[in-house]
């Protein structure tokens, strides 16, 4: 093997043991006690008002260029998702500080939601995958693969490994599926684009295929503030 290729392969090793580490830190959350955008879609492409909110508040973090610390970006937000009160309000972590201290990628759909949300609901099921899919898994909030509408909670398998029931990333659909079932995204913890079309890690935008979706969660009306 060459050095290029041994340095390859180290890279991909430390790829696949961040992913290992996060799929880790989900399952630990619950052990624990309990620049611009793109043209915007037709409003019915949208199943709630409070889905709006969320797609333009994430792009709103998204346009901040949040990166993973020491990735040149605004690495502070992650913080406000993970213990801020519009985030999860999980205060008793500590401040994010290193790349892989916690698994933010609900954290950063429960900010996104934010203030419009029942603020319970952010702070106890969106923290992981498994929350999400032992709240939701059997309910009127989980929903058909073919249904997917712009706002939805989409959790992803993110390798072909797709025995964990719950998947095992979090994202936000940011368009409906195309003919070939592939759909744009906004996540938080994620490599991918950020607004000057770099790819870097933390909060991005991609696109993903039907077939790697584990679950397919719709916030209902109920599960808003009154505004």
């Amino acid at each position: 093997m060459t050095k290029k290729e041994l340095l390859a392969h180290i890279d991909q090793l430390n790829d696949d043991l961040r992913r290992l580490g996060r799929d880790v830190k989900h399952l630990s959350l619950d052990v624990q006690s309990f620049k611009g955008d793109r043209a915007r879609p037709s409003r019915k492409a949208y199943p709630t008002e409070g889905a709006e909110i969320a797609i333009r508040r994430a792009l709103e973090e998204w346009n901040l260029n949040v990166t993973e610390p020491g990735g040149g970006g605004a690495s502070y937000r992650i913080d406000q998702y993970i213990r801020g009160p519009e985030g999860l309000g999980w205060t008793w972590e500590d401040e994010y500080k290193r790349n892989g201290q916690f698994a933010w990628c609900g954290a950063f759909a429960a900010y996104a939601y934010g203030p419009a949300l029942d603020y319970q609901i952010r702070h106890k099921i969106f923290a992981s995958c498994y929350r999400l899919f032992n709240n939701w898994g059997r309910t009127a909030h989980c929903r058909d693969h073919e249904t997917i509408m712009i706002g939805d909670i989409v959790v992803v398998w993110t390798s072909s490994d797709q025995s964990i029931q719950q998947g095992n990333h979090i994202t936000i659909a940011l368009s409906v599926p195309d003919s070939a079932g592939v759909f744009e995204t906004i996540e938080g913890n994620a490599k991918g684009a950020g607004p000057d079309a770099d790819w870097r890690e933390g909060v991005s935008r991609r696109t993903r295929d039907i077939k790697n979706v584990a679950h397919i969660y719709r916030l209902l009306e109920e599960d808003f503030n009154e505004r």
